[in-house]
């Protein structure tokens, strides 16, 4: 029952086996070779399309994953079907609550505009959480790791399972990590508690699973100038009193109730609620400013899941209400400013399906309406926005280990609050917020897949043509955000791959994505200075047919696994990245330096040795070779200057963010 009922509200987010959609499936076991205590994007790394880059230089800390060369903010994040991402900014910063994939039974990447979800629409792809199974029995599980740069965990997670009659099963694990960063000024400590409480009967299904996220660190969100970082590669420019502390805490409840053998009913509770501050110096001034926020995201949804004859039906309906506040106070001073934003959603979606002998048709409409409202000390006038995103897909079966599938899907979105106020914490002059347009992706995936014996394969081409997209601008806000403002048209057309074999003692993998990225025409704006380098005013210029900004338009994973002797699994993997344009102009050196990566590793069953508390040990080691040059990410001040005959030169300066060195984790898993 507690798996059949717990796939309900999962599934009325993910795609299934036969929907044609682009998918990846990560299992609980894949997850639990791989983390060790590392932030999410660190273990998306190695699937088609994704990219990630971190401030720190690590895998913990503010980390970043980027899917097809599109941030985060366009990826769709959900926990058990509940949205993850904040509605005003779309942002999720996994800093925030340590650990996760501990506490996750599988996860679905969906590339593509993918299958309807609560929450932000999904502009490039959604990322579906499921929180962890609780067991039927008892059980402890502990682990400790040491690391380089002063990297220490700690992590013990306890499952109650059953307990007596009652149909009651219960879950928590607690983590605590720190680091001293890579970078200058970049230490970090987290700690985290997840928990869950499930009770099933024959009629329905009940869970309640959240958690609660603390995190200090010193920022490291600058980047850094590449003849500065040729010189000390671990170079932060923000100082040790520039630091955060923010927590993060999240609870869903969720009720199944199973009317008949075909139909069920399931309907959702959830709240998602964050707040700190961070402070920043004044460049102007030498003030160490503090910039407080804190926001509260409540939202219910309800899923019908059921067949009429021979076809499937899911209908949802989901509504959300969102309000922050945020303020900015001088330390040891007084208060700057103080305003308030509010975000209203509502959402219904109907999916269908039909199978139809070896033909598995779909089709997927969501009709979503969403509301922005600021208040402060400038009068603006507030906006809404309707929606309606319609997807079409089939999928042949080519035989039973064998299928081929197109789909087409269009999805429109609003801008976010930084886009809407340009780039402003605090609106300095009325916005008009309706011109910042909506963007719109229309998309068309065409794939095929299939099992031969050892051999697994998913291959797909894509088509993502975007209208108005908001695209990134390589420029950061005053609080180091980046800037982002219409592009009138633009595309993203790719080839990816998923390429496996495995042995029961012997396993390769290849994964990666081609790609080919383009703005039809961006107009790119310029300070103008003169010989003695004062500021002259601004001018513009336009470009045509360029890449977007950390677009890289190839990426590929290839990972070895083997057994060698009983008990001992040693593993290596290589990772390569092109380069890519810090800003849209793509000007000469304004560009991320292509790069390898190669990392190993090594498992140990020590269970022979003391069988009651089945130890593992196991070794990490992360970027071999000790390249200095691993600078996936970054942004450029573009600017021009103006001669005594007044004939302008255009020029920029690179920033780039470093990846750390070679580095060594030792971890020791326990189960009892």
């Amino acid at each position: 029952v507690a798996r059949r009922s717990e796939e309900i509200v999962v599934q009325a987010v993910r795609a299934d086996v036969d929907t044609p959609v682009t998918k990846t499936e990560v299992t609980r076991e894949e997850l639990a070779k791989e983390a060790f205590g590392q932030d999410v994007p660190a273990l998306l790394a190695g699937l088609p399309a994704m990219n990630t880059t971190s401030d720190t230089g690590m895998s913990n800390g503010y980390t970043y994953v980027s899917m097809r060369g599109v941030s985060p903010t366009r990826i769709n994040f959900t926990l058990d079907g509940a949205p993850l991402n904040e509605p005003e900014d779309s942002t999720l910063y996994f800093v925030d609550f340590a650990d996760l994939a501990s506490s996750v039974e599988s996860l679905q990447v969906q590339r593509g505009v993918g299958t309807s979800a609560a929450g932000v629409a999904s502009f490039v792809g959604s990322v579906n959480f499921a929180s962890l199974d609780l067991a039927e029995e008892p059980g402890l599980s502990a682990r400790l790791a040491l690391g380089s740069f002063g990297s220490e965990r700690a992590s013990a997670g306890w499952q109650l399972g059953r307990l007596g009659d009652t149909g009651l099963k219960a879950y928590v694990r607690g983590s605590w990590q720190q680091a001293d960063g890579f970078r200058d000024n970049s230490a970090l400590e987290q700690t985290s508690v997840y928990a869950g409480l499930s009770h099933e009967s024959e009629k329905g299904y009940f869970k309640l699973f959240g958690f609660l996220g603390r995190e200090k660190s010193q920022s490291a969100y600058y980047a850094v100038e590449p003849w500065v970082l040729e010189e000390d590669l671990t170079y932060n420019p923000l100082g040790p009193d520039e630091r955060d502390a923010f927590g993060q805490q999240f609870a869903q409840a969720q009720y199944t109730r199973f009317l008949s053998e075909k139909t069920s009913l399931a309907g959702q509770l959830y709240v998602n609620d964050a707040g700190g501050w961070y402070r920043l110096r004044s460049s102007s001034t030498g003030q160490l400013r503090e910039y407080g926020l804190d926001w509260t995201n409540l939202g219910a949804a309800m899923t019908l899941k059921t067949s009429l004859g021979p076809v499937g039906l899911t209908w949802g309906v989901h509504g959300s209400d969102f309000g922050s506040t945020r303020t900015r106070d001088v330390v040891d001073g007084g208060r700057d400013w103080r305003n308030r934003g509010f975000k209203s959603e509502a959402s219904t979606f109907v999916k269908l399906s039909r199978d139809a002998g070896p033909w598995h048709l779909y089709g997927d409409l969501q009709l979503r309406w969403a509301r922005f409202r600021y208040e402060g000390d400038v009068a603006v006038d507030p906006v809404s926005w309707t929606f309606l995103n319609p997807k079409l897909g089939v999928r042949r079966d080519l035989g039973r280990e064998a299928s081929v599938y197109a789909s087409v899907g269009a999805t429109s979105r609003e801008p976010g609050r930084g886009d809407l106020l340009y780039g402003e914490e605090n609106v300095s002059v009325p916005h008009d917020l309706s011109d910042v347009k909506p963007e719109r992706v229309v998309a068309v995936e065409l794939g095929a897949a299939w099992k031969r014996g050892p051999f697994s394969a998913q291959v797909n081409v894509y088509d993502m043509e975007f209208r108005d997209e908001i695209a990134l601008t390589g420029e950061q806000s005053e609080v180091g955000l980046s800037i982002r403002r219409n592009a009138d048209r633009s595309f993203r057309r790719g080839l990816e791959w998923d390429l496996s074999w495995r042995r029961p003692a012997l396993a390769v993998r290849l994964t990666g994505n081609w790609s080919w990225n383009r703005i039809r025409s961006w107009t790119q704006f310029y300070d103008v200075y003169d010989e003695s380098f004062e500021w002259v005013g601004t001018t513009s210029r336009t470009f045509e047919e360029v890449e977007p900004v950390l677009s890289p338009p190839f990426t590929g994973n290839l990972s070895v696994e083997g057994s060698p002797l009983r008990g001992l699994t040693l593993g290596a993997s290589a990772r390569y990245v092109a380069r890519s344009f810090l800003d849209n102009t793509n000007g000469e050196g304004l560009a991320t330096p292509d790069w390898w990566k190669v990392d190993l590793s090594a498992s140990l069953d020590l269970a022979p040795l003391l069988p009651a508390a089945s130890p593992r040990l196991r070794v990490a080691v992360e970027n071999l070779l000790d390249d200095r040059r691993i600078w996936p990410g970054g942004y450029s001040w573009l600017y021009a200057t103006r001669d005594a005959s007044g004939a302008e030169t255009l020029g920029g300066i690179p920033y780039y963010f470093p990846m750390a060195t070679r580095n060594v984790t030792v971890v020791l898993d326990l189960g009892f």
